[in-house]
């Protein structure tokens, strides 16, 4: 873990619950991309995956993981 990563969770539990993940701000922040939504993580433990536009509405899937507390959330825009 990194010196900056240790800074900005100092404690066990960064106190997100599983209702409210992705919590924007903690876990991670929308990009300003401008052809698509897409997020960017901001803590060491959250992974973010995107698939590609699919479908006659062009939507995009992205799904948001915590390694350390096991949530998991799927999102469809």
């Amino acid at each position: 873990m990194r010196d900056d990563d240790t800074k900005k969770f100092p404690g066990e539990d960064c106190d997100v619950s599983e209702k409210d993940f992705p919590c924007k701000g903690k876990c991670c922040h929308q990009s300003v991309a401008p052809f698509m939504a897409s997020y960017v993580s901001d803590c060491p433990h959250c992974r973010i995956s995107t698939s590609l536009p699919y479908g006659t509405g062009m939507k995009t899937v992205t799904i948001f993981e915590c390694e350390k507390l096991g949530y998991g959330r799927r999102i469809t825009e």
